[in-house]
């Protein structure tokens, strides 16, 4: 084995424990995570764990942990505003109220009240949701305004949404992280790497884009979003390309096909439609799922669902 394949070799098995613990830390927002922990979960000794994270991260294990709490509290804060502060604290892992509260202030620069007040005023002199306002945080609800957003309504988008039961789907990944327009590269990396592995087996092999962060809260340049395909239960991830399970359930499915400037009036759609459909949204990723290759045309048209995990009101 030459010296190239082993530097491949080793970087691939590095990724492929680094993901799995910031996936582990998603799903488990609400628990304590000490370093011995999330070590454990990496198959690091805790001496080079919090060295390598921060190699490849470019965070602290510490930081990056306080931050994605914080990020979720503040998601959580503008998407139900019946929720307590002191139930955003336990859930997303703070074992104190007032600690919860001091770093939020330091974070976000406003106390929780001032937050929610702000987003609130936001909501009311903008009559609208933002476009692309579509993403979920992990353990949190998706984010939409719950005013009614009439203003430039596309009530042909709306007759193509309904609430519909998804199945669960097991999926290979490759993380972006930054702005939506760019997640691109990260489907031609998964792709390159799964096509020689027998992996892409279309039509039934399943094309999604999944949202993990909210951007009223999560900078551009932090926002994370996953490239994904549909793989068998057995399929096992390498290196950057990790494994999750979206969970199966009723979500809220619009069918839309659009130009790359439209996604965001197909996401506004979806909000305006919640608004008045009897469901609000429920924990989970939202998703979009890509049922046909887009045209060749420039620029090209996308045949999408989105997807939003919902519960009744």
């Amino acid at each position: 084995m030459n010296i190239s394949t082993i530097q491949q070799q080793s970087r691939k098995e590095y990724y492929l424990r680094i993901n799995r613990v910031v996936d582990y830390i998603d799903t488990h927002m609400d628990e304590e995570h000490s370093l011995e922990k999330l070590s454990r979960v990496a198959h690091f000794s805790p001496f080079h764990f919090h060295r390598i994270f921060r190699v490849l991260t470019g965070e602290t294990i510490n930081h990056y942990l306080k931050r994605i709490r914080l990020q979720s509290a503040g998601s959580m804060l503008i998407s139900d505003y019946e929720v307590s502060v002191s139930e955003v604290s336990a859930l997303c892992g703070f074992n104190s109220t007032a600690v919860f509260c001091r770093a939020f202030r330091s974070h976000f620069g406003k106390s929780t009240g001032e937050f929610r007040n702000h987003w609130k005023e936001q909501e009311r002199k903008n009559g609208q949701s933002e476009s692309n306002n579509h993403q979920s945080g992990p353990g949190s609800s998706a984010y939409f305004s719950d005013e009614f957003l009439n203003l430039n309504r596309n009530f042909n988008m709306e007759k193509n949404i309904k609430v519909k039961e998804m199945p669960a789907m097991d999926l290979i990944y490759c993380r972006h992280v930054g702005q939506f327009d760019q997640i691109g590269k990260a489907y031609e990396k998964l792709m390159q790497w799964a096509g020689p592995r027998g992996l892409l087996k279309f039509p039934q092999t399943k094309t999604l884009t999944v949202y993990h962060d909210d951007p009223k809260v999560v900078d551009i340049e932090k926002l994370r979003q996953s490239a994904c395909i549909t793989v068998d239960e057995d399929t096992k991830p390498e290196g950057e390309f990790g494994k999750m399970h979206l969970p199966g359930g009723k979500y809220a499915v619009g069918s839309f096909k659009v130009k790359p400037h439209q996604f965001g009036e197909a996401w506004d759609a979806v909000c305006r439609w919640l608004a008045e459909s009897g469901y609000q949204p429920s924990d989970g990723y939202p998703y979009e799922y890509y049922p046909e290759e887009h045209t060749n045309e420039n620029p090209p048209t996308f045949t999408v669902d989105i997807c939003v995990p919902v519960k009744p009101l």
